[in-house]
């Protein structure tokens, strides 16, 4: 990395970009670039949960390359429109759940999804339908015990295009079930439609505010002109006010994991310089 002004944190990213068996590939990219944590996503994720067993070798790989693991990115629709391919994904949730703390960390994030009948990124207005809301809650009824057994941490991600897309509803979430295995990721950019980007940096703060004990991860990425509906892409790259935030997570909540998200490994260099710059200056 050109520039080696310390941070306030740990630094990873999500793991998507490695196939099955590509452990030690992967920590030794994340190690030459300077990270120390990963978000567990992708086919390693999936081959972790399917071979429990060779778990304690992944862990001991990455130890071995300075890293750890911040959370799992099980990311599944959990009210998809087909009721197999629903089952399916809170399966999935349950498994990570359960495998969590065995990987290193107990934190589980996912969105909530979408009855959008073929994209699990995509808006429809039956997501705003009692019915979508009543599908979300019969996913949590059975996810939260899961996650209480295993003393984990299912983590939502709200997004507009998804059912939960309001911070409203993220609190309304967070008052029915009132656990200390349900918490929020920390990913301002997701609740910012095209309408209120005149408002983002008011209404960023009040997201941070309102739920600043709830936070568990933070992800790092940004938001197009046209509004996280159509694109979220990497970060210092859209339109978000970043220098509020980054200024939250050194001096409010300086002990959460930070992770790059929505970006190629090789644009990691740049927008590490990028965080250095503005974290210098807030």
């Amino acid at each position: 990395m050109s520039n080696s002004t310390p941070l306030w944190t740990k630094l990873g990213a999500f793991t998507p970009y490695f196939s099955r068996s590509q452990w030690l590939p992967m920590a030794a990219a994340y190690q030459a670039l300077g990270l120390q944590l990963v978000q567990l996503s992708g086919e390693l994720l999936d081959e972790a949960i399917e071979s429990p067993g060779q778990i304690p070798a992944a862990r001991r790989q990455l130890a071995d390359h300075g890293l750890s693991v911040a959370a799992l990115g099980a990311y599944r629709n959990l009210i998809a429109a087909d009721p197999d391919r629903r089952r399916r994904n809170i399966a999935y949730i349950k498994a990570c759940l359960e495998q969590a703390n065995a990987l290193g960390a107990p934190i589980v994030s996912t969105e909530t999804g979408t009855l959008h009948p073929s994209g699990d990124w995509s808006d429809t207005p039956e997501n705003d339908s009692p019915a979508a809301w009543e599908a979300l809650y019969r996913a949590l009824d059975e996810l939260l015990p899961v996650a209480e057994k295993a003393q984990a941490v299912l983590a939502l991600e709200g997004y507009v295009n998804n059912v939960l897309k309001t911070p409203d509803q993220v609190d309304e979430i967070l008052r029915r079930y009132n656990s200390p295995h349900l918490k929020v990721m920390c990913d301002p950019y997701n609740y910012l439609t095209k309408a209120l980007l005149p408002q983002s940096a008011q209404l960023a703060d009040e997201f941070l505010g309102r739920f600043e004990q709830e936070f568990v991860v933070a992800h790092l990425k940004d938001v197009s002109p046209q509004g996280a509906e159509v694109d979220t892409p990497e970060f210092g790259l859209g339109v978000f006010p970043q220098a509020g935030y980054i200024k939250f997570l050194k001096t409010r909540r300086p002990d959460l994991p930070v992770i790059f998200e929505h970006l190629p490994l090789e644009h990691l260099p740049a927008a590490i310089d990028r965080l250095r710059a503005i974290a210098a200056a807030v």
